[in-house]
This record gives structure tokens, C-alpha cells and sequence, in this order.
């Protein structure tokens, strides 16, 4: 059996494999005898069919078992187990020219880690988002929980205003004719006036209206490319009150289950729950500003075998939300197309973020396990670190885990490398947008237009 292999680019490479009819005869021949051995046949005592009978029911399929056995053999031998090439994502047999008795020629094609010089980002300069939470942020949040336990309180003959909770009939009509749209009724659509996600031109219809008047509005119908009104008929058939709850200690005591005792407690909770919020919506933005500066920093080469990686990992991740199924008429070549896109971005951050981490030498400690396992336990009596460390070892997820810490290392790193700069939400904001139209603009303009970065 002879080899060559052939460089396609800097990341991708061939293996040519060809053998003899004679040399893979021996091995059809015992491969016959083994099979000759199992087989049955009418007439035939048991292991005495014919050879060339055998040959005839199943030399195909062996020679071909034999011949994808000596490819794999050959591409196990010459390329997995040199420490020449790092392979990347699954080979694929791109030809096998073979038919029973005659000479093997196959081709693998396979992709391979390329060789990144790592650019210096020290002092480069990146936005971070610096959310202080105010006292407004506070009461706002306890409003919130007043208004999710407020009781609806029947009133007679009052004008609707922002604090009440309304039951709608909805029917279109026609706008030349004035008559109902047959079909096109809905009915009994509650809600509270003061949702933000009201229309104006209904909360405006609403206003000022009591239980059992009818009144015309026209709402906006469609997605944003097609975007149109429709004329409607309204009738308010209940209209309710919202009363809300005083703000006292018994309040805390029941919504919380007494978990908080008075209203200060409350609020420092729910300062904390935001803090922590904002804080990792701020880690959050501020990791993709790194990958997306790197990526803009560094020109990667990517094999085609990495990106399918991350497309297989995508249709699995829409199998795994349909409960182990991909969803009926789903189009796996359409979705596959769709996200080719963002399976390489997150194939080339895969590369950079791997070298980087052999660059500076990071890893993750038992010590680092120890903790992750600590916090996880969140100081449960029943619920040990160890028998938390015992559950991710018996679903085979301590691999998952240390990515996650070896990432959170990476951006700590690649942090403290970047010079970080808080910015308030309304800055950040603005910054953002120019960011957008700027990116927008790059896209329309003519190719030639645009100068590369980096």
C-alpha cells in the first residue's frame, strides 16, 4: 500500500491511498473463508457452501469493508499518529475508486490547526459597561412586585385610566363600508392599560372610556417590511381597578414567604439581584467586544472540517430543544447554509482562543475545580461540593466544566491585557449605535470601498 499526501492550503491537506489487487486479495480471501464459515445454505452442510459461491453472495460488501478498512488504517497510521498534524473536525473520503478484485485508489481530505502569530493587544482600548443602580432602579423593581400581587377591584361607571385592567372584543371592519370583517373577531383580550407593549393608538382609544362603551381604532398590522393598519371596532366588556398592596413589613413577609422580614431587607435583595445582574450583562458585552477585536485583529484560516464541527453542534442543539428530534420538514441543509456564517466566526475565535491559551500557558487546577464545586453548592447542607463533583463525573461533563474555567481565564487574561474603559449606559448605548451604522455602511459600500482592519 502506497501513500502521498498533497497540501490543498495552509490548512487543508489530501491523503492519497492506493494498493494492489494483489495485495488485497490475501485479505478478501480470508475474509470469504471467515464468512464461508457462518454461512447457511440449502443443500450445503453448515461451513461447506462454495467459495465462489460465497463470493457471490457477499464479495462486494467484504471487499469493501476491506478496502474502507485499509483507508482508515492508512489514515490512522500516516497522519493521527504523528504529531506532524493537528487535525481539526472529521475527514472526509472525498474518492474511493475501487471495485471487488481490482487496484484501490482513495483520497482523504482533512483539515488541520494553523500556524497563528497572536497580534499584541496590549493598551488597545475597549468599552465597558458601568451601571451604577440608583434608588429609582430600587423602587422600580418593588413597584413591579406591588403591582404583580395588586388586586382588581370592580368599580362602577369609572373612567379607565392607566391603572386599570381592561377585557376587550376586537373585530375588524372595513374601512370603506363600515361592516364587520367576517372571521376576523377576537374576543375576550385582557390586559393592563399601562403595559408597555400596548399600542398608543388603543391605550389612547381606552383612556377616559368606561365598561361597555365601544369606540374605532386603527392598529398597526404585519412585520416591519410590511408594515400596515387595520380598522377595529373595540368593545370594553370589563374594566377593573388595580389596587395595589401597602408597602409594609406583612407585605415582605407574604410575597417572599418570609424569607425577608421587612421592606429594607427587600430592597437591599433586590439592589444585589440587580448589581449581579448588570454585572454579568456587563461581563457578557464586554467578552464579545474582545472576540470581536480579536477576530478583527487576526486573519484565520479556517478548514472546512471546523466549520461542519460547529454546524453539527447547531442542528444538535435543535434536536436536543425538540426533545432528541429535529422538528418535522426541518430543512438541515437550509439551517446549515444560514448559520454557515456564525459556525466559522466561532470556529476562528475557537483558534485564537487556543493559542492564546497555550501562549500564556493557562490551565485549570484541581484548586479551581474545588472552588467552582464550592460555589455551586452555595453553602447547601444537603447538597455537598463532592456529591455535586460526583454528579458531573457520572454524566461525563467535568470536560465542559474546565472549558468553561479555562474560558473565563482566557478573557480574565486577554483583560488584563486590553486597556478597559467604563463607559455610563448612555454612552455605551451611543457607542453601540455608531458602532452599528458604521458596520452597516461597511456592508453597503462598494467592496473596493473598504479598507481592512487589522
Amino acid at each position: 500500500m502506497e501513500t502521498t499526501l498533497k497540501k490543498v492550503s495552509d490548512v487543508v491537506y489530501e491523503l492519497e491511498v492506493d494498493a494492489s489487487a494483489d495485495e488485497l486479495s490475501g485479505e478478501l480471501k480470508a475474509a470469504l473463508r471467515r464468512q464461508r464459515g457462518q454461512t447457511e445454505m440449502k443443500g450445503f452442510r453448515p461451513g461447506k457452501v462454495p467459495l465462489g459461491l460465497v463470493k457471490r453472495m457477499h464479495g462486494r460488501a467484504l471487499a469493501f469493508g476491506i478496502a474502507e478498512q485499509k483507508v482508515q488504517e492508512a489514515f490512522r497510521t500516516e497522519i493521527l499518529e504523528k504529531d506532524e498534524y493537528d487535525v481539526l473536525g472529521q475527514p472526509s473520503l472525498t474518492t474511493l475508486d475501487y471495485e471487488m478484485d481490482g487496484d484501490l485508489h482513495a483520497v482523504i481530505r482533512f483539515g488541520v490547526r494553523p500556524e497563528l502569530e497572536l497580534q499584541d493587544v496590549t493598551g488597545e482600548k475597549l468599552s465597558r459597561l458601568k451601571r451604577e443602580i440608583t434608588e429609582e432602579d430600587v423602587d422600580e423593581q418593588v413597584e413591579r412586585l406591588r403591582r404583580e400581587n395588586a388586586e382588581l377591584v370592580p368599580v362602577e361607571e369609572a373612567e379607565i385610566d392607566e391603572g386599570f385592567h381592561v377585557v376587550l372584543d376586537l373585530q375588524r371592519i372595513d374601512e370603506e363600508s363600515g361592516t364587520p370583517v367576517i372571521g376576523e373577531k377576537e374576543e375576550d383580550v385582557e390586559f393592563f392599560v399601562d403595559d408597555e407593549r400596548l399600542h398608543d393608538a388603543l391605550r389612547d382609544g381606552l383612556l377616559g372610556k368606561t365598561a361597555g362603551d365601544t369606540f374605532e381604532a386603527d392598529l398597526p398590522h404585519g412585520d416591519d417590511e410590511h408594515r400596515h393598519t387595520h380598522r377595529y371596532r373595540i368593545t370594553i366588556k370589563d374594566a377593573k381597578r388595580r389596587e395595589l398592596p401597602e408597602l409594609d413589613d406583612a407585605f415582605v413577609g407574604d410575597v417572599t414567604k418570609d424569607q425577608f422580614a421587612t421592606v429594607e431587607e427587600l430592597k437591599q435583595n433586590m439592589r444585589e439581584n440587580l448589581e449581579e445582574a448588570w454585572e454579568q450583562r456587563s461581563r457578557e458585552l464586554l467578552e464579545g467586544r474582545i472576540v470581536e477585536r480579536m477576530l478583527e485583529l487576526h486573519t484565520v484560516p479556517v478548514p472546512d472540517s471546523a466549520v461542519e464541527l460547529y454546524l453539527d453542534s447547531f442542528v444538535e442543539d435543535v434536536k436536543q430543544r425538540g426533545e432528541g428530534k429535529l422538528p418535522e420538514g426541518f430543512d438541515e441543509g437550509a439551517f446549515r447554509d444560514a448559520n454557515r456564517g456564525e459556525a466559522e466566526r466561532q470556529a476562528k475565535w475557537m483558534l485564537i482562543r487556543d493559542a492564546f491559551i497555550e501562549r500564556e500557558g493557562l490551565e485549570v487546577t484541581e484548586e479551581d475545580l474545588d472552588a467552582y464545586f464550592e460555589d455551586a453548592a452555595g453553602g447547601n447542607d444537603e447538597l455537598s461540593p463532592q456529591m455535586i463533583q460526583q454528579y458531573y463525573q457520572s454524566m461525563n461533563m467535568i470536560e465542559r466544566i474546565e472549558q468553561q474555567l479555562l474560558s473565563r481565564k482566557t478573557f480574565e487574561r486577554l483583560g488584563e491585557l486590553f486597556e478597559i474603559e467604563d463607559r455610563s449606559l448612555e454612552a455605551f448605548e451611543e457607542e453601540e449605535a455608531q458602532r452599528r451604522e458604521t458596520a452597516s455602511a461597511q456592508e453597503s459600500a462598494p467592496s473596493s470601498l473598504i479598507t481592512p482592519s487589522g
